[in-house]
């Protein structure tokens, strides 16, 4: 039997390979709370929530309050000529494409151009009305937030279960819309991303296990599933991107670190 395994004739055993991963967010584990206008933040409860804190799926965060300063309406002010300036060039374009397919139409029953020349004018014209219109509604969104008469109080809740990894505002701070406010992060489970050489690449099924160690975790190894195969290559060092799902219930993994990932029998 030594002999044959010598010889190569004896029963073989695929050999587990080491990659490195790194540990990644889920998708949807990652949640960011942005201001839905401008407004003064009021925590929802008495100690406004930091970082570190844990919060529930509609839980409430905040509440926005339109009650503007002097200086923030001021602000608010100034800044709607820009707004109008922009909706005046958009309509002059806009006016302009107009002119340009009604002479194109004309030119097109002289046999002056063609027809696809005019489907082009036409196109340009519905293009330059649609930026218009949007412009249009930007001016009127910021002329109501300046009368302040649509919108009073408005809650903001946490959009997934997690822990809180950025806070970005203080009591009572004026934002403005598009303000990113919290960074929610759910870390139950957590992605690995093994980092595999094209030439040690093999097909392996979904859910395929691995398992993952990590030198800052001495002596805890963890399992992961196989998620999905990213398609690409790297094509500098020829590597691909393999994702693992892995339990994650005492969250001791955190994004960034790296791992050993092992596939195959040990």
């Amino acid at each position: 039997m030594f002999l044959l395994a010598l010889l190569g004739g004896g029963p073989s055993t695929a050999l587990a390979e080491s990659f490195l991963g790194q540990v990644a967010p889920l998708p949807g584990a990652v949640a960011e709370v942005t201001s839905p206008a401008t407004g003064v933040m009021i925590p929802a409860r008495e100690k406004p929530y930091t970082v570190g804190d844990r919060v529930k799926k509609g839980e409430p965060l905040l509440v926005i309050a339109n009650r503007y300063d002097l200086h923030d309406a001021s602000h608010i002010s100034n800044i709607r000529w820009d707004f109008l300036q922009a909706m005046m060039e958009a309509r002059y374009a806009a006016l302009e494409a107009r002119i340009a397919r009604e002479k194109g139409e004309r030119l097109k029953n002289l046999g002056a151009i063609s027809g696809q020349q005019l489907a082009a004018l036409r196109a340009a014209e519905q293009v330059a009305q649609a930026e218009y219109l949007r412009r249009k509604d930007l001016l009127e969104q910021q002329d109501e937030q300046i009368r302040g008469d649509t919108l009073e109080r408005r809650g903001l809740v946490a959009p997934i279960d997690g822990q809180i990894a950025l806070a970005n505002f203080t009591q009572g701070q004026m934002v403005y819309e598009g303000f990113l406010l919290y960074r929610i992060v759910d870390l139950r489970q957590v992605a690995v991303a093994a980092r595999v050489p094209e030439a040690s690449f093999r097909p392996w099924p979904e859910g395929t296990p691995a398992r993952i160690r990590f030198d800052d975790l001495p002596g805890r190894e963890f399992t992961g599933r196989l998620l999905r195969t990213l398609p690409l290559v790297d094509p500098q060092s020829r590597v691909r991107e393999v994702l693992f799902r892995v339990d994650n219930p005492e969250e001791l993994l955190r994004f960034g670190m790296i791992g050993h990932v092992e596939v195959g029998e040990p």
